[in-house]
């Protein structure tokens, strides 16, 4: 394989100008590709390899203390599993009254001051919010849906001057 690249035309001309050059012009020639051949495998080969193989420690490690917290809570997260999520479920919000109950009640513990409610049939309820905090209004959804099974059927939001607040039209259902 030597043998060939030498009777490549290209490479005798560059051994030819090699050849030529001065042993010290040679020397540093050699020391600039050794460095340049260094170079090229630690950035190339040996830092890539490093990172992959750090990230991919990291990543065990986490699944690992995932996997530990996971047996640690085994009966939780199945009693989760199978709807006994602990909280108060849809299943316990049988009519419009304990709808509008639960609703009022979960925007004063979740420091929202409901403008105006009205029941919409039997199993839900609209209400309208006025410059609240978006951020609020997310939390207490997510809590009205998970702690009670309420989900919300149609939404309407308005931005409102101030930055993140917002008015609020909402239809909630159990």
């Amino acid at each position: 394989m030597l043998q060939k690249l030498k009777r490549n035309p290209a490479i005798g001309k560059l051994v030819a100008q090699y050849d030529q050059l001065p042993k010290r012009d040679q020397q540093a020639l050699l020391v600039m590709s050794v460095a340049i051949l260094l170079a090229v495998l630690y950035f190339a080969i040996w830092r890539p390899a490093v990172g992959f193989h750090q990230r991919a420690e990291s990543s065990r490690e986490n699944a690992a203390e995932l996997l530990a917290w996971m047996n640690a809570n085994r009966t939780s997260i199945q009693a989760l599993a199978e709807g006994g999520g602990g909280g108060t479920t849809a299943s316990s919000i049988t009519d419009g009254r304990a709808l509008m109950s639960t609703v009022t009640r979960s925007a004063g513990e979740s420091g929202l001051s409901l403008n105006r409610f009205e029941p919409s049939g039997d199993s839900a309820i609209r209400v309208w919010l006025e410059n609240v905090s978006f951020q609020k209004v997310a939390a207490w959804l997510e809590q009205l849906s998970g702690q009670h099974g309420i989900i919300v059927d149609q939404a309407s939001f308005d931005r409102e001057d101030a930055p993140g607040m917002v008015s609020v039209r909402l239809t909630l259902k159990i």
